[in-house]
């Protein structure tokens, strides 16, 4: 049955165009992709039925016998009336082939994972994620939303701020579609005072600086299209100019958006993988030691690694970043010096913990064990939190 045969969408709604793509679970697991974290404008209306904002299009996607089914709604008539069916379904399955950069054979990719990885191997890590490529300004302001958050009040955050600010795009099943907002529709005196009274928080100050450094300070949207061109390091720099812009969030979008397919972001879900399952130890001090770390064990395309085993944490249960707390036990480096560390993980609940790490060096056999103590739910105020979605 198509697609469209089941809507029910407002009057100014037209059906732009539908069509199918041949493509088979081990390249594409839809709900893992949408869902986990990378983007933050898509639901789950029906079982498998997934509906999004792509640009001006309000996009319907459901995968059925290894063809991702589509369905682009728009309210622009002339956009209908001035093209024809072929080049409409011509220039939507593009929008999705670069969307979900389709040209990257992931099956090969996961092979190559595997005998590097064992939990690739072991089927820990499940094969069909990719990584999306984004719209960079939607991409930026949704990741300094991500600061201390987690994906569905991202979602609602992100809902928000294309209800109030971006055009009307219509309504789909009784849910209204906006586009999101340009940087024009963004520069307002008031943008920080709005964003606050829909819950922003001291997000609603970094968002409101992002769009004037956009817009003043850079050659507003070409700013992206020169960091395409420069070295990681480059572009990285130039985006921890943005205020709000911290490590996390210029990773996630020179990952997403600007085609640097080897960058590994890190946050307390990749931290947990790293402490859980590869022995390294996460802390505000060696960010970089974790993602270097990545990037050498999931070649190539270490980033598309990332995405797999970062979805896979969202979808657990129960997470395993809590046993750290209780069992992780590891020799460390002998040294005469006794320290003591503070920092926070997040429990099965995604409730924050203070965990007091102690290193000392064993009297009988002259090396150090790192123990770890669980404190008080609540964290002290003077110690910072790592980066979490």
């Amino acid at each position: 049955m198509d697609l469209s045969t089941v809507a029910t969408f407002s009057n100014d709604l037209l059906i732009y165009s539908s069509g199918s793509i041949p493509i088979n679970t081990k390249e594409l697991n839809l709900k893992q992709t949408l869902l986990g974290g990378q983007s933050f404008r898509w639901i789950e209306q029906n079982l498998n039925e997934f509906i999004g904002v792509l640009g001006s299009y309000i996009v319907r996607l459901q995968h059925q016998n290894d063809n991702l089914r589509y369905t682009f709604f728009t309210n622009n008539e002339d956009l209908i009336k001035y093209s024809n069916n072929n080049d409409r379904r011509v220039e939507t399955a593009l929008i999705l082939h670069n969307y979900f950069q389709l040209t990257i054979k992931l099956s090969e990719l996961f092979e190559k994972w595997c005998k590097s990885d064992v939990r690739f191997e072991k089927g820990q890590i499940p094969i069909g994620i990719r990584v999306l490529a984004q719209e960079p300004l939607e991409n930026l302001i949704s990741f300094i939303c991500s600061s201390n958050n987690n994906v569905q009040r991202i979602t609602k955050m992100i809902q928000a701020l294309c209800n109030e600010y971006g055009k009307k795009i219509g309504t789909l099943n009784g849910i209204d579609y906006y586009q999101f907002p340009t940087l024009d529709e963004l520069d307002k005196t008031d943008l920080e005072k709005r964003l606050r009274e829909l819950s922003f928080g001291y997000r609603a100050r970094y968002i409101q600086e992002a769009v004037k450094f956009m817009k003043y300070t850079v050659d507003g949207m070409c700013f992206f299209d020169q960091l395409r061109a420069l070295s990681v390091e480059q572009a990285r720099s130039q985006l921890l100019k943005i205020m709000g812009v911290g490590r996390k969030v210029a990773d996630c979008i020179l990952l997403m958006s600007l085609g640097k397919h080897d960058v590994v972001p890190v946050d307390t879900h990749i931290h947990s993988i790293a402490m859980t399952y590869y022995g390294q130890q996460l802390t505000t001090d060696n960010y970089d030691d974790i993602s270097s770390f990545f990037e050498q064990l999931w070649q190539p395309l270490s980033g598309w690694a990332q995405a797999a085993a970062f979805s896979n944490e969202l979808r657990l249960p129960t997470s395993p970043r809590n046993s750290i707390v209780l069992s992780l036990k590891r020799s460390i480096s002998n040294t005469e010096i006794v320290t003591e560390k503070l920092f926070k993980t997040l429990d099965e609940n995604n409730e924050c913990q203070s965990i007091k790490i102690t290193r000392k060096r064993s009297q009988t056999r002259q090396k150090k064990l790192l123990s770890i103590q669980q404190l008080s739910t609540r964290p002290k105020r003077n110690i910072k939190p790592i980066e979490r979605y």
